[in-house]
This record gives C-alpha cells, structure tokens and sequence, in this order.
C-alpha cells in the first residue's frame, strides 16, 4: 500500500478543519435560528407592522451597479410604545405590501422578528440542508485521517 506524502496529509487536515469549521457553524447558527423563531411565534406577541422606509446598499455586480434595498418595519407593542426593527435581509426591489406580521418578545418588545414562512422557516432550512454539504465532507474527512493515523500505528 502506498502511503501518502505529508503535503496530503496536511491538505486533508486543513480541508477537514475548514469543512467542520464551516458546515459547524451553519448548522449551529441555523438551529439557533429556528429555536428563536420557534420561541418568538409561540410564546411572543404578534402585531402588525409597516414598512416604513429602506436603507439602500449599493453593490457593484461587474460594470453593473445594484441598489439592494433592507426593510425597516415599525411596530407597537402592547402599550402603544413604537419600535423599529431592522430587517436582517436585503433584495434588489422594494417589497409590494408595506404591511406585515411582527412577532416580539412580552419582555422585550424591542426582540423581534418578521413572520411570514419565507423568513421565518425557509431561510433557515435552506441553510441547515446546504450547510450539511461542508459538514458531510468534513466528517468524511475526520474518518479518512483517523483511519490514517491508526494505519501508522499499526
């Protein structure tokens, strides 16, 4: 059997660090996403808000620029006090509706999050499944130097 020379051995060992690195820290952050939009649609109130103004971004795409444009939706709690949320994404084109659903925490009115299936649960899976991919080539990883490092041994 031909053993592999240590630039190999060390490619794999950055591949599989990346990977788990990447894929990790996907799957973390898309779980903590879903358990935060989990506890704010169940235990938190839902209002409606307005879209009430964007921030605009401007991006270069080659010779082309592009205005992205990032909702802020205004909101009242319980007691009538106002709030802004921010939203966390951004499109090339204003949203048609200025109405939305807001759901905020009864403690923390200023916690929230915009509803909707898209943001709320879409997103997010998308993120899980495709964060598996790196995570997947990362454990395969991990297993190929494992059992390289007990074939030495041996």
């Amino acid at each position: 059997m031909k053993k592999d020379g240590p630039w190999v051995n060390l490619f794999s060992i950055v591949l599989m660090l990346l990977f788990l690195g990447f894929g990790g820290k996907g799957v973390y952050y898309s779980i903590n996403t879903f358990y935060k939009n989990f506890s704010l649609v169940f235990n938190g109130v839902k209002t409606q808000g307005n879209i009430t103004s964007y921030t605009t971004k401007r991006t270069k795409d080659k010779n082309k620029y592009t205005n992205m444009y990032s909702p802020i939706i205004s909101y009242y709690d319980a007691s009538n006090r106002s709030y802004k949320l921010y939203a966390d994404y951004s499109s090339n084109s204003k949203e048609w509706s200025n109405e939305v659903t807001v759901y905020y925490d009864k403690e923390s009115p200023s916690k929230a999050i915009r509803g909707g299936f898209w943001h709320l649960w879409f997103f997010p899976f998308i993120l899980l499944c495709l964060c598996m991919i790196p995570l997947g080539l990362g454990l395969y990883l991990l297993k190929y130097n494992i059992r390289l490092v007990i074939g030495r041994k041996q």
